[in-house]
Parts: C-alpha cells; structure tokens; sequence
C-alpha cells in the first residue's frame, strides 16, 4: 500500500550538509497509508527511517535548532506546492523546502532536486489518537 508523507507534525531527527547537498533524517515521519479497498479508510500514523535527500542546496533562510517537531512544512515542485508527498518521491527540478519547527526555528532551502524514501523497509504504526 502507498504512503505519503506529511511534512507538517513529522519529527526531524537532523539536517546534515555534506557539500551542497543536505540529507533530512525523521525519527518519526507523519505518514499517511493510503486505503487497501474502497471500502476502507486512510490511516494516518508515523514510520521511522524516512530521509529527504537536497542536491545543490541553497540556503534561503536558517534558525536553529533544525530538530524536533514540524509545525509546518511545504516543498515546491515545479511551481506547485505541496504539503504531503508519496513515498518513493524524486525530483530532478527546481524545488524549494519550507520547515518551520514547533521551537520557532525556520529552515528554506532552494535546490536542484529532492528525494524521500524510507532507508530501509517501509514501516507504518497507526496512531491511536482520538
């Protein structure tokens, strides 16, 4: 079954450089599971070991610390925006990532391209909030 991860309520574990590219670890990504039948509803809950890899970064805005909990997050490709995306995703076009963490630190980049994909198997564990 597809995922799709919302970026908005997802965890982020680090942002790390390495040369112009960043690499975005979650410990523990929004998710969405897509429904098995028509008769079934979506679920949403988290999965660990989600990664959302920049090419040629360009850092529009920073505050720190980039960890922690998103309070918003949006990702432009081609000139569209969205809040949520299917995982695997890839991108070899101008994107621009927008995060902004529930401690109040900001983070916008504008790069060549983005991935996001779990690193190993996929993983989903429904969240039980009411």
């Amino acid at each position: 079954m597809p995922y799709s991860l919302v970026l908005s309520e997802s965890e982020v574990a680090s942002v790390a450089s390495i040369g112009q590219d960043f690499t975005i670890r979650f410990s523990a990504a929004s998710l969405r599971k897509a429904p098995g039948g028509t008769h079934e509803r979506a679920l949403v809950g988290f999965g660990r070991g989600v990664v959302l890899e920049l090419r040629a970064v360009r850092v529009i805005e920073e505050s720190q610390p980039t960890f922690g909990r998103l309070a918003a997050g949006r990702l432009q490709v081609a000139g569209q925006w969205l809040s949520e995306v299917l995982l695997p995703f890839e991108a070899a076009t101008q994107v621009q990532l927008e995060l902004t963490f529930a401690n109040r630190a900001t983070l916008v980049v504008a790069c060549t391209g983005v991935s996001v994909g779990f690193e190993r198997q996929a993983n989903f564990t429904e969240s039980l909030a009411c």
